[in-house]
């Protein structure tokens, strides 16, 4: 077992800060901790530089089972990476914002990311959280001499995340025992019920929501969320964002007229690779453009005899969620599916496909069980949290070569996310629909254009019918598109 958070996760005094100027307040420990995804090495001291040697070692291994995991090859235009995971917001109408605003400020505060970290497998978005010591300060927005107030909390993370945030919950109410939280662990789409029933019946309590960042979108677009830019700043006071993260954050003012919404749990798909197998065929370091993965690909080809090149091709959201991340990463906007960005990244993956393993067509967000039978030798783009190297027998190559410093490389890189729109579904379907013509019948490079254009055509009509021509206008005008710092 090569985890080193076990040791750390045993002597963790409290997965949340200490009480707000206090040096002797009792910390509530940690109830349960369930691993999700299992981090290769430790976060302490992270060489996120390195995480590639230039050369061959003269440690080369002989087996089959040696792994390494990063934040995979830089597109023609841009290296930014796409953040799954979950936003923060507040429900508008609330008789007291402040006191929702002061559970978010803690919620980011680099301590409580740290620990959430080690919990559930999230990636921080606070660079004080990658510190061995993170910052236990969190603004006060919320006086103790303020009247007592409840805010609902409704969070989407899975039943095993559970323990932690009810551990955080509890010392928070600790620290500020005028701020009653009640805790509610639903579905996004129970979330957004929750929120849209509150809102119709006028109700003035303070809600906050831990929810999918694709969910969002749906209680934006209805009129439902509290605009947070004038506090955006007090509320991650001394936090220490991620500057990409900050940016991401301030870019809503541009898409959305004001900042609804916070980046709090980050996941981000790696690429991970069977490094040994890699060796076997002759390849030395893992490909940092795309050229150099499709040199590569034709190489692990003639010298296994297949495709061993994986991708999430099995359709649904997998498929357009990781062709949505090439198109960006090729300067292009998904969200239209013909701009030249985007035929050049379907040019691409065209041309990258005849070097797929056999195992794409079945590949989706929890795939990576072929990495160790060396079935293929590189998946592309898979989410860490569908991850566990241990399980699979594997070993990392070396100890810069972690989930947690190919993440904030990545994150350090740039991110943007999907625009979340509430017929991102009906995009998905299209997306699926380009992805079948294209990879899966072998489309000829001269017909992508007019396959993706058939598309933008198809969603085009499904908009201008289903909700206005003069919505379907602004989806051709390029009004919806990622968003990206």
């Amino acid at each position: 077992m090569f985890n080193k958070y076990d040791s750390l996760i045993s002597n963790m005094e409290s997965p949340v800060p200490s009480n707000r100027g206090k040096t002797n307040g009792v910390l509530i420990g940690i109830i349960a901790v369930v691993v999700v995804v299992v981090i290769v090495g430790s976060f302490i001291g992270l060489d996120y530089k390195n995480l590639f040697p230039s050369k061959t070692t003269s440690t080369t291994p002989s087996v089959g089972k040696t792994v390494f995991v990063y934040s995979g090859p830089s597109g023609p235009s841009n290296a930014n990476h796409l953040l799954g995971g979950c936003v923060i917001g507040v429900m508008k109408g609330g008789a007291t914002p402040v006191a929702s605003e002061q559970l978010m400020a803690y919620l980011l505060n680099p301590y409580v990311q740290q620990g959430c970290e080690a919990a559930t497998g999230f990636i921080p978005v606070d660079t004080g959280a990658f510190s061995s010591s993170p910052s236990h300060s969190v603004p006060t927005l919320y006086k103790a001499t303020n009247a007592s107030v409840t805010v609902d909390y409704y969070n989407s993370l899975t039943t095993s995340d559970e323990p932690y945030v009810s551990s955080v919950i509890s010392t928070f109410m600790t620290d500020y025992p005028n701020i009653h939280v009640v805790v509610s662990f639903i579905a996004a789409t129970d979330i957004i019920n929750e929120v849209k029933s509150l809102e119709a019946s006028h109700s003035t309590e303070n809600v906050v929501m831990t929810i999918d960042n694709i969910d969002i979108g749906t209680l934006f677009y209805d009129g439902y969320l509290y605009n947070l830019t004038s506090s955006a700043s007090a509320i991650t006071a001394g936090a220490g964002e991620i500057a990409s993260v900050t940016s991401l954050n301030n870019y809503e003012t541009h898409v959305f007229g004001g900042i609804y919404f916070m980046t709090q749990l980050v996941n981000i798909p790696l690429v991970w690779i069977n490094y040994s197998a890699m060796q076997k065929a002759g390849i030395t370091t893992a490909p940092t453009t795309d050229a150099q993965l499709l040199t590569d690909a034709k190489t692990l080809y003639n010298y296994y005899g297949q495709g061993m090149i994986n991708f999430q091709g099995h359709g649904g959201a997998s498929t357009p969620t990781e062709v949505y991340q090439w198109m960006v990463q090729f300067g292009g906007n998904p969200m239209v599916f013909n701009d030249t960005g985007d035929v050049a990244a379907m040019d691409y993956l065209l041309n990258l496909s005849q070097y797929f393993s056999p195992d794409y067509t079945s590949s989706y967000w929890h795939t990576i069980s072929g990495l160790p039978s060396n079935t293929y030798t590189i998946m592309d783009y898979q989410w860490p949290g569908s991850v566990n190297v241990t399980a699979l027998g594997m070993t990392p190559y070396n100890s810069s070569d972690t989930v947690i410093n190919a993440s904030f490389n990545a994150i350090q890189s740039g991110v943007f996310i999907r625009d979340p729109v509430s017929w991102l579904s009906q995009w998905q379907f299209y997306m699926d629909n380009a992805w079948i013509s294209i990879i899966e019948e072998h489309a000829s490079l001269s017909q992508v254009p007019s396959i993706l254009g058939a598309q933008n055509a198809a969603l085009w009509s499904y908009l201008n019918t289903t909700i206005s021509p003069a919505y379907g206008l602004q989806y051709e005008n390029g009004l919806y598109q990622p968003i990206e710092a």
